[in-house]
Order: structure tokens, then C-alpha cells, then sequence
């Protein structure tokens, strides 16, 4: 929400679905990312996306945890269903979701990896990256790395 990219989503090829518990856990955030959210979904950006009596046994049979919210759990059971991806930042909850509900890695996708997409894409420069990293600092979206630098040295490792 912090940077305002969302665009590369679309721009990338994916299909941006949501559950009913990612809507009630943007309700209850703060309310610059519950509007800008509830905004992507009034527009049709996001859609909406009704969990099946299967997806919800199976979120039931992952032992609750703080380790993993609802809204996570159920993006990871959808994807699965759907044979689509997950995205979270949280690394707790990926890997403890992935202890619990049978998915590959490869199902799982981060800000960091749609961001890499877009610089392999050449649509962020070194610029780009410096101004993102530095408002997701600002904003306590810590990331250890030179998003430069290992975003370089990655696209140099594809290209070989």
C-alpha cells in the first residue's frame, strides 16, 4: 500500500483475488490501506474470491497459531485450489503454513519477488528501487539487502 505499484500486479499477469478474511483484517487495519484496499475492490482490480466447504475444512485442520493469521491461511488454501499463488511478506507464516497445507514454494510470492519482476521487466530503475526501499523503511517494511545491488546481481545470475 506504502508505494503505490499495485499496477505491477496487472502488469505482470496476475489476476489479483481476495478471501473474506483479508477483507475483515483490512477492516480492522488502519484506515489509508482499508480504503486504498476497499478501494481496488470497488474498482474490480481485486476479486473477491468465495472459500468452498473443502478450503475451510482444510484451514480447520491447521492448528491455530500466531504464527499465521486466517486471511494468510486462506490465501495459501485458495491458491492451492486454484493452482495460483500466495502472497505474504510474513516468513513465519509461510513457513508454518507450509508445514501444515501440502503447496510448493513456488506457490508463495513476496513484494520483493513482484518487484524484481518489474526491474527484470525494466519497468523500476536503480532510482525507483532507492525511493521504494527507503518508503518501506520509513513505513517499518525492513528489508536487510541494497535492493539495488541484489536485484542487479540477480538479473546478472538469470541472464547467464
Amino acid at each position: 500500500m506504502y508505494i503505490n505499484r499495485f499496477y505491477f500486479l496487472q502488469k505482470l499477469g496476475y489476476s489479483v483475488v481476495t478471501t473474506i478474511y483479508v477483507q475483515l483484517e483490512f477492516e480492522k487495519g488502519y484506515t489509508s490501506s482499508r480504503d486504498y484496499f476497499f478501494n481496488l475492490l470497488s474498482t474490480g482490480e481485486i476479486t473477491p474470491y468465495t472459500l468452498e466447504i473443502d478450503d475451510l475444512v482444510e484451514m480447520a485442520n491447521v492448528p491455530q497459531s500466531k504464527k499465521a493469521s486466517d486471511a494468510e491461511l486462506s490465501c495459501f488454501v485458495l491458491a492451492k485450489r486454484i493452482g495460483g499463488k500466495a502472497m505474504t511478506d510474513d516468513k513465519t507464516a509461510i513457513n508454518y503454513i507450509l508445514r501444515h497445507i501440502l503447496i510448493s514454494k513456488e506457490s508463495v510470492i513476496t513484494l520483493l519477488d513482484v518487484l524484481f519482476e518489474a526491474y527484470l521487466n525494466s519497468w523500476l530503475s536503480d532510482n525507483d528501487l532507492r525511493a521504494i526501499q527507503s518508503t518501506l523503511s520509513a513505513n517499518k517494511f525492513r528489508i536487510n539487502d541494497d535492493l539495488v545491488f541484489e536485484f542487479a546481481r540477480r538479473r546478472l545470475m538469470t541472464q547467464k
